[in-house]
């Protein structure tokens, strides 16, 4: 990437700027746009889309106003791309397991988690051959849960390289923006799943919020149930990452209680920047009843995980800019963390 600067945009940034443009009247945020606009095509910044953004745009079942933000996106993306979370997550584990808990590699050492973060096309933002596309043995209905996920046929895979080589990014375009005069709404097509993943997501911690008022002793052992929850969530990427240097997951979980139990589980996931994020941000939102958990929350943590501590500028909405600034990652990572989009005129002339 060189010197080149990356700013992440939430998703309803890139609605800003639309409504901006059609609005046909000068706005902080339209002006921020062209700034934007200016810098890409200079070479000074780079604008990745992120999975997140994919998921939600294709939601948009008018295929007119889904078309039109795709070509925003476009436009300034250039199908620049940040790679998915998991993805991210595993390679920032394997570093975490030599740097942080200080087993030696049996191999050569992972490289530097910023130098693969980004890439082009719909198919890094996933990390997936298929791009957008999982496939499963049956989409969720309101009977039935989504069916195991399947393993894609050579032929599908060839087809989808010989798409891949057609003119004009048509690949990329139709993966961000779907058909014309189509909702997307078809039989054993399911463009909603992550709403429903969302929703179950948001029930979850929900549930948890709800356990705290009515325990509110429990609070003060908080911190060690999120860090419990998510050396849970992440346990099977650190059994393989330390299988990779030649250890058994017993090696990795019998050294962090010889370091210190809770405290060396909490110092194991804010070594990994992606988990700590993560870690950070649920945390401090569950100390705060008021603040309600949605069905977005999911899949906005998935990508500012990546996005604040590997930008360099994050536009995001305000309760998430104010918690990463409480728990001072702008700082950690260097990372300039706003919620208006007027604010980068400011931050793009210093």
């Amino acid at each position: 990437m060189g010197s080149k600067k990356i700013v992440y945009l939430d998703q309803n940034k890139w609605v800003e700027i639309l409504k901006a443009q059609k609005s046909g009247t000068h706005s902080p945020s339209l002006a921020a746009a062209a700034t934007l606009q200016k810098a890409v095509q200079s070479g000074s910044i780079i604008v990745p889309l992120a999975a997140g953004h994919y998921l939600e745009t294709w939601h948009r079942s008018n295929w007119e106003s889904r078309h039109d933000l795709a070509r925003v996106m476009r436009d300034l993306s250039q199908f620049s791309t940040l790679a998915p979370v998991q993805r991210v997550q595993r390679w920032e584990i394997g570093l975490a397991l030599i740097h942080y808990l200080g087993f030696e590699s049996r191999g050569a050492e992972p490289r530097a988690v910023r130098e693969q973060i980004l890439g082009r096309g719909v198919n890094h933002a996933f990390a997936s051959p298929t791009g957008r596309l999982r496939l499963v043995s049956r989409v969720a209905t309101e009977d039935a849960p989504e069916g195991e996920p399947l393993e894609p046929e050579p032929q599908l895979l060839a087809l989808l390289e010989k798409v891949r080589t057609l003119p004009n990014d048509a690949y990329e375009w139709w993966s961000l923006a779907g058909n014309a005069n189509d909702s997307m709404i078809h039989k054993d097509w399911d463009t909603r799943g992550q709403h429903r993943i969302g929703e179950t997501y948001a029930m979850q911690e929900r549930a948890l919020s709800d356990h705290l008022v009515a325990a509110p002793e429990k609070k003060g052992k908080l911190d060690d149930l999120i860090a419990a929850q998510d050396l849970t969530e992440i346990s099977e990427d650190v059994n393989e990452a330390a299988a990779e240097i030649g250890l058994g997951p017993l090696n990795v979980y019998g050294k962090l209680v010889q370091m210190g139990g809770p405290e060396a589980v909490k110092g194991f996931l804010r070594a990994m920047p992606s988990v700590a994020v993560r870690y950070e941000a649920r945390r401090l939102k569950h100390r705060n009843a008021q603040w309600s958990w949605q069905q977005h929350d999911h899949i906005d943590l998935a990508a500012l995980s990546v996005a604040v501590p590997y930008a360099d500028i994050v536009v995001t909405e305000r309760q998430w800019a104010h918690l990463f600034k409480v728990a001072k990652l702008d700082r950690r990572f260097n990372t300039r963390v706003i919620s208006r989009l007027g604010d980068l005129l400011q931050i793009l002339d210093d």
